[in-house]
C-alpha cells in the first residue's frame, strides 16, 4: 500500500484544490422551495448547505443575509438558531440560538404565526422544541419526534428527511443507538440514490456507518461527498471517518491534508478562533502518519499545533489539543520522554497546562515509568485517578470510562515494571472490560492506547505469545489496521508458529 501512497495523495491533492478554487462557495446541490424568492432564496439555500456540511459559522452569515433580503422570512431565523446545535459534536449554544429565534418573535406562539402553514410552520414549530424547556436529552428526543411527523407527511421531502435521519444520529444513545444510525443511514442512502450531489446525505451516510463493522457501507459515499462540497473542510475531512474504520491510512492522509488546509484559510477569512476543526484534522492526519511508520511526517503536525498551542495556551480547547497531540506522539512511536506534571490539583476534569489532556498526563506516566522515574508515574496515576473520580461525579458516567481505563493501564505498566505481573494482568484484564462497554472509536483510539493491544504487549514481553495473539486479534477487531496491533500479533503468530516446529 505504501508504494502508491504518495501518488495517491498527490492526485487529490491536485484534484480537490482545483474544485476548491474553481467552487469557492460550493457546498452540493439541494431542491429547498421555501416562501421566500431573490436574494433571501438564494441565501437561504447556501446555509442549509453549510448546515448539512455542518460549517456552522458559514451557515449563520447565510441566513442572516437572509434575514437582510426578506427581514419576515421565518426559516432564516430558523436557520441561523439551527447553526447553534451540532448534535454529534454533544454541544449546543441554546442562549444564543433562543435570541435568534426571539429577534424573529419574543414567543413560540407568535413565531409560528410568522411562518407559513405546512412545512415552513413545522420547522419553526420544531425548532422551538429543540431549544425548549427541560433536559438536553429530553429536547433532542422531542425534536426529532417533531421531525418524523413532519417527514412521515411527505417523505418525498429530501430536506425534512435530511434534518430528520440528523436528528436520529443526535439521538443515537444507549440501546437507541445502533437502531437510529441504521435508520437514518437508511433514508440518507434513499436520498443519496436520487440525489448523488445531496451533501446532507453523503455526510450522514458517513456518521452512520461510523464503525468498524459497518464502514464498508459507507465507502461510496466518502469517495463522492469530498467531490460534492469541495468548498467545505468538514467534507473533506469526514470521508476519513470510513477511511479509519478500514485502516485505508493513504486515504485517511490524503483526506486530511486537504482539510487541514481548508480549515486554516476559513479560519483565517472569517476570523473564526483556530483548534476547532483545524486541530481535528491536523490530529487525525497525525494519526494516519503514525499508522504508517511516518513518524516524522507526523512530529511535523505535532509541531504544527504547537505554533498554535504557544500563542493560545489561555485557550483549553487549543491547548489540550496539542498536549493529546503530543501524547499520541509519544504513545504510539515508544520514543519515551520526560513529560513535565505539575502538581496543580485537578479540577473539573482538568488543569491549567497541559496536565488538562488526560492523553498527556498517561502518556507521561507511561514515559515516567519506561524511564524508571517512579515519582512521575505514580503522579500521573494519581492525576488520573481524580479525573476518573470527577468525572464519575458528574451527569455523564460515560464520560469516565476512558479515565478509568486509562489508569488501570498506567498502574499494570507500573506494576509490570516492578515485577508484579500478578497486579499487572489484573488491572488490564479490568481495563479491557471497561474498554468492551465502549462503542469503537469513531477516529484515532479514545483512550489514547488500546487496552488490548496493550494487554497483547504486555503478554509479549512475558513471552506468553499465544495468549497475546488473541487480545491484539481483539483490537484490531475494534480498530483495524492499526500498526502497532499488527505488528504485535506478527510478533506473536511468527514466534509461536516458529517454535511449534
Amino acid at each position: 500500500m505504501k508504494h502508491v501512497a504518495f501518488g495517491v495523495l498527490a492526485a487529490f491533492i491536485t484534484c480537490a484544490s482545483a474544485a476548491a478554487q474553481q467552487n469557492k462557495t460550493e457546498f452540493g446541490t439541494i431542491k429547498f422551495p421555501t416562501s421566500a424568492t431573490g436574494a433571501a432564496q438564494t441565501a437561504f439555500l447556501t446555509g442549509v448547505k453549510a448546515l448539512h456540511n455542518f460549517e456552522f459559522d458559514t451557515a449563520a452569515e447565510a441566513f442572516r443575509q437572509a434575514q437582510k433580503a426578506d427581514p419576515n422570512f421565518a426559516l432564516a431565523y430558523w436557520g441561523e438558531a439551527m447553526s447553534f446545535n451540532h448534535p454529534l459534536w454533544a454541544e449546543q449554544d441554546i442562549a444564543s440560538a433562543r435570541k435568534v429565534l426571539e429577534r424573529l418573535a419574543p414567543t413560540a406562539a407568535e413565531r409560528a404565526a410568522k411562518a407559513p402553514a405546512g412545512k415552513e410552520r413545522g420547522l419553526i414549530d420544531a425548532v422551538d422544541v429543540l431549544f425548549g424547556a427541560g433536559d438536553k436529552y429530553a429536547r433532542d428526543d422531542a425534536y426529532s419526534a417533531a421531525m418524523k411527523r413532519l417527514y412521515e407527511q411527505d417523505r418525498g421531502d429530501d430536506e425534512i428527511a435530511t434534518f430528520y435521519a440528523l436528528s436520529l444520529l443526535g439521538s443515537a444513545r444507549g440501546d437507541k443507538k445502533l437502531r437510529n444510525s441504521m435508520q437514518a443511514a437508511a433514508i440518507a442512502e434513499d436520498i443519496f440514490q436520487r440525489n448523488p450531489n445531496h451533501p446532507g446525505a453523503a455526510h450522514f451516510i458517513i456518521h452512520a456507518f461510523d464503525d468498524p463493522d459497518h464502514a464498508i457501507l459507507g465507502l461510496p459515499a466518502a469517495r463522492a461527498y469530498a467531490k460534492i462540497a469541495p468548498a467545505s473542510a468538514h467534507a473533506l475531512h469526514m470521508p476519513s471517518h470510513i477511511f479509519v474504520q478500514l485502516g485505508m491510512w493513504d486515504d485517511v492522509i490524503a483526506s486530511n491534508v486537504v482539510a487541514y488546509k481548508a480549515a486554516v484559510d476559513l479560519a483565517e477569512k472569517m476570523n473564526l478562533p483556530r483548534g476547532r476543526e483545524d486541530f481535528h484534522t491536523l490530529a487525525w492526519l497525525q494519526y494516519a502518519y503514525l499508522q504508517e511508520g511516518k513518524f516524522d511526517e507526523a512530529q511535523k503536525c505535532v509541531d504544527m499545533a504547537k505554533t498554535v498551542a504557544d500563542r493560545n495556551m489561555e485557550n483549553p480547547r487549543i491547548r489540550d489539543g496539542y498536549a493529546a497531540m503530543k501524547a499520541r506522539q509519544v504513545v504510539e512511536t515508544g520514543h519515551w520522554e520526560k513529560l513535565p506534571l505539575s502538581n496543580t490539583p485537578v479540577r473539573d476534569g482538568g488543569a491549567p497546562g497541559y496536565d488538562g489532556s488526560a492523553a498527556y498526563v498517561f502518556a507521561a506516566g507511561v514515559s515516567a515509568a519506561q524511564l524508571d522515574d517512579p515519582a512521575t508515574a505514580n503522579l500521573a496515576l494519581t492525576k488520573l485517578t481524580a479525573m476518573r473520580t470527577q468525572a464519575e461525579s458528574g451527569s455523564n458516567a460515560y464520560r469516565a470510562k476512558p479515565f478509568a481505563i486509562m489508569e488501570k493501564e498506567l498502574g499494570a505498566v507500573i506494576a509490570h515494571g516492578q515485577k508484579d505481573i500478578a497486579a499487572a494482568e489484573r488491572l488490564i484484564k479490568e481495563a479491557t472490560a471497561i474498554e468492551l462497554t465502549l462503542d469503537a472509536p469513531s477516529g484515532p483510539p479514545e483512550p489514547i492506547k488500546p487496552s488490548f493491544e496493550l494487554y497483547g504487549m504486555l503478554l509479549v514481553e512475558q513471552g506468553r505469545l499465544k495468549d497475546a495473539a488473541p487480545q491484539f486479534e481483539q483490537s484490531l477487531a475494534r480498530m483495524p489496521n492499526r500498526r502497532a496491533a499488527v505488528q504485535g500479533l506478527q510478533r506473536a503468530t511468527t514466534k509461536t508458529s516458529t517454535s511449534a516446529q
